[in-house]
């Protein structure tokens, strides 16, 4: 019955451990950004789980792949000028020993801001104004 528990708690964490939450800041009370132009942020963070702390097993916690993903994103609106203003990878080996050492959450953040088409801008101030 124990056995079995732990066999339905490890199915429900696996299959809850490929997480992607993404959020995109668009006002700035008029404030600019270093250059002189309007900016957006648009912040990502994966979850995902590996196995014996350092073999990735679920989801895309390398730092390259999600600067990749995020960039792509900017790409599909036609964003510019990226600046990556915040990155962090976190390993939680530790929460829970000795279970998070065999399958071990990872956190991983990056955060950029970057400079939005007149398209973009538009599409703010018309979604503000109603």
């Amino acid at each position: 019955m124990r056995l079995t528990r732990l066999a339905l708690a490890a199915s429900a964490l696996l299959l809850a451990s490929s997480c992607s939450f993404d959020s995109v800041a668009r006002s700035w009370n008029e404030r600019v950004g270093p250059n002189g132009e309007p900016v957006f942020v648009r912040s990502s963070t994966n979850v995902g789980l590996n196995l014996f702390i350092l073999v990735k097993l679920f989801g895309d916690t390398d730092m390259a792949g999600l600067i990749d993903d995020l960039t792509e994103d900017i790409a599909n609106e036609n964003g510019d000028r990226v600046r990556v203003i915040q990155s962090s990878s976190e390993n939680y080996w530790y929460g829970f020993p000795p279970f998070t050492w065999i399958l071990t959450p990872v956190v991983t953040t990056v955060t950029a801001d970057y400079e939005p088409t007149d398209e973009e801008l538009a599409k703010r101030d018309a979604a503000e104004s109603e």
